[in-house]
């Protein structure tokens, strides 16, 4: 396909130029003009050369090709086709370099045309044209970019759209399933360490990893659903009613956790954001061993506060890991922020939402 293109682009330059030779030789020139000899056919073969990088080095084409005007009409040679060879330039330069450096240049075209002209006294209509098509020639290639760009900038939004949805999925996939595991990890502990001695409690821990298993194996098909078909109804995105259900679950997994909630009419985003946020804390806690977590949740007039405080056990590392990385990138994406910090034996989780 490319030699294909490229002989192409060869055989449509050489009938350019064949065109271009036996449209200068057949001219017939004016009272006082230079009939065309070797110089001049010379100077058109100039203007035909240029032609050959005008995509690739389009400054320098056209610069040789308003070099080649001057001299051809500088020294009188009668009005002809080589006028219009440097349209393909100024054509190349509206649609691959700056906007002014196109117009500066087709200006200057111009210039150099009629100027030679009226300086040897050959100024005519064809001039004119000259002049027309060659505004014509910038704009069209300034319309062609306008699209281009318009095109690209379209193409990048899309992207973007299918990269944040993306991230959307990989952090719900990492709450959810990172939750689920912790629960599933402190239940089966517990029900291998008292199987033996209490096989009533064991049952209960077993009945619990069931659940939980369940829900998530069922979240998971939700979203291998919606990934395969466009069409499949989208389930409504947890919020802050959701999160005492959460904080259920989370207590029957086995840690102790206690809620105070007061945040009447958050609605979705800032709502998903919360209980993505109270879910990977609550995770996190029970991932390092923690007994008991508080959470609060409150709105009033100069926000919403967020606060999940639970037992330090183990030292945090120094870098944040995944989970505090995609809280924070919640609550950023929703207008709030958050942060983290050690008081005493304690860890807390605040998030703040004007």
């Amino acid at each position: 396909m490319k030699w294909l293109f490229r002989s192409g682009i060869v055989v449509a330059w050489l009938a350019v130029s064949a065109l271009l030779v036996v449209g200068t030789a057949n001219l017939e020139p004016d009272h006082g003009e230079r009939p065309v000899d070797t110089f001049g056919f010379a100077v058109v073969a100039l203007a035909c050369l240029a032609l050959v990088v005008a995509w690739r080095l389009p400054v320098a084409a056209a610069g040789t090709e308003a070099f080649a005007l001057l001299l051809y009409l500088g020294f009188g040679y009668p009005d002809g086709p080589v006028l219009f060879v440097g349209l393909v330039p100024l054509f190349a330069l509206g649609t691959l370099r700056p906007r002014r450096l196109a117009y500066a240049f087709a200006g200057g075209m111009a210039a150099v045309v009629v100027g030679a002209n009226v300086a040897t006294g050959g100024a005519g209509v064809l001039d004119l044209v000259f002049v027309g098509w060659a505004g014509v020639a910038v704009f069209a290639a300034d319309a062609l970019r306008g699209r281009r760009e318009r095109t690209a900038a379209a193409e990048r939004a899309e992207r973007d759209r299918v990269l944040g949805e993306r991230l959307d999925i990989a952090r719900d996939l990492h709450d959810s399933v990172g939750h689920a595991m912790a629960v599933i990890n402190v239940q089966s502990g517990m029900a291998a360490h008292v199987l033996d001695d209490h096989p009533e409690v064991a049952k209960e821990a077993l009945e619990v990893v069931r659940a939980v298993s369940g829900t998530i194996l069922d979240e998971l098909n939700a979203m291998v659903r919606l990934l395969r078909d466009d069409s499949t109804p989208l389930r409504p995105a947890p919020g802050v009613a959701d999160i005492p259900a959460l904080v259920a679950s989370t207590n029957q997994a086995g840690l102790a956790v206690t809620l105070d909630l007061d945040a009447p009419g958050i609605g979705q985003p800032v709502g998903g954001a919360v209980y993505r946020i109270v879910q990977e804390s609550l995770t996190n806690a029970a991932k390092h061993g923690t007994s008991a977590a508080e959470v609060t949740v409150r709105a009033d007039r100069s926000g919403l506060r967020l606060d999940v405080v639970n037992e330090a056990r183990t030292p945090g590392p120094d870098v944040p890991g995944a989970g505090i990385r995609g809280m924070g990138e919640r609550a950023r994406a929703t207008g709030g922020t958050l942060s983290t910090c050690r008081e005493g034996g304690r860890f807390r989780v605040s998030a703040r939402w004007p």
